[in-house]
């Protein structure tokens, strides 16, 4: 049976999960959806159901509505200005942060930790090739958003150019989801027999691939709305 820390650790990831809605529904709808969340695994835990599938399935269906949330407030945004121009200053900032980290505190840490261990020294600089080539993945998808925004300012938010943008942004967080799956491949195999507390990497690369594989998402969706979008002006025009 359950024990309450296992019920209480899902009702917390479910209220992290819950943050990730825009704003205008999270004030709306979290408060109700916690509770509900609540109420159910009680009853599941009452009726000695399974939880852990009860949660695995609720995690996945909220994350889909959370992708379709987040896809209808960047459409509705696409059409204010000012929401453009503060997006771009975010990722402007977002840039600047990423690029200062690969040029100061990364390139410093690495010998430091090679040092320390000399036999696996090559895998440390191994990691430091894999995390300037995925640095560099991020600075595309990050320009093509930049582009994206400039393409909604000039109402070309429904054009060939959004969609080649969109296609970018899939493609590069596509590929730093790959590169980071190997990672952690590479971790545990490595690790393996050794005894050693890879728990942290591991999570930590998790969640870099999961906020991966939600911008996959929303960039597919947006990309494929677009393309309809094209096709239905086209076909009024014809």
């Amino acid at each position: 049976m359950p024990s309450e820390a296992l019920l209480r650790r899902y009702r917390n990831w479910y209220a992290k999960l819950l943050r990730l809605y825009p704003k205008p529904y999270r004030e709306r709808f979290r408060e109700g959806m916690e509770q509900t969340f609540n109420d159910l695994c009680r009853e599941r835990v009452k009726a000695e159901r399974g939880l852990f599938s009860f949660a695995l399935w609720t995690f996945f269906e909220t994350s889909a509505a959370i992708i379709r949330e987040n896809e209808t407030m960047i459409l509705r945004c696409s059409m204010n200005r000012g929401s453009t121009k503060f997006l771009r200053i975010v990722i402007s900032l977002i840039a600047m942060a990423a690029l200062a980290v690969c040029i100061f505190p990364l390139p410093r840490m690495v010998p430091q930790e090679a040092a320390k261990t000399p036999d696996t020294a090559y895998l440390v600089y191994l990691f430091l090739v894999g995390a300037y080539i995925m640095a560099v993945l991020f600075f595309v998808a990050l320009y093509q958003a930049f582009k994206l925004l400039t393409y909604m300012d000039g109402n070309k938010a429904f054009s060939e150019l959004s969609v080649r943008a969109l296609r970018h942004i899939k493609h590069s967080a596509i590929t730093i989801s790959l590169l980071m799956v190997a990672g952690i491949a590479v971790v545990m195999v490595l690790s393996a027999g050794t005894g050693e507390d890879i728990a942290g990497i591991v999570m930590m690369g998790l969640i870099f691939t999961f906020a991966s594989s939600v911008v996959v998402a929303v960039a597919a969706v947006l990309q494929k709305q677009v393309r309809k979008a094209i096709d239905l002006k086209k076909e009024g025009l014809s």
